[in-house]
């Protein structure tokens, strides 16, 4: 099961800096850019964390591939 996301699609139609967005939601910049990426898996946390910043659905957010 991988999860992927439209992170970084939404952030740039947006126009929202990686680490602002970071800032934002109270995780690192590392962070937010490995879970861009695919490279780590997000916590539940900040799943919703992000969710609420771009006031959207998990769901439309994030996606769960088999």
């Amino acid at each position: 099961m991988v999860v992927t996301n439209n992170i970084r699609e939404i952030r740039e139609q947006r126009g929202i800096y990686q680490n602002d967005l970071a800032a934002a939601i109270g995780f690192s910049t590392k962070t937010v850019s490995r879970v861009e990426r695919g490279d780590s898996t997000p916590s539940a946390e900040f799943m919703l964390r992000i969710s609420k910043y771009f006031n959207m659905l998990v769901e439309d957010v994030f996606h769960v591939e088999d």
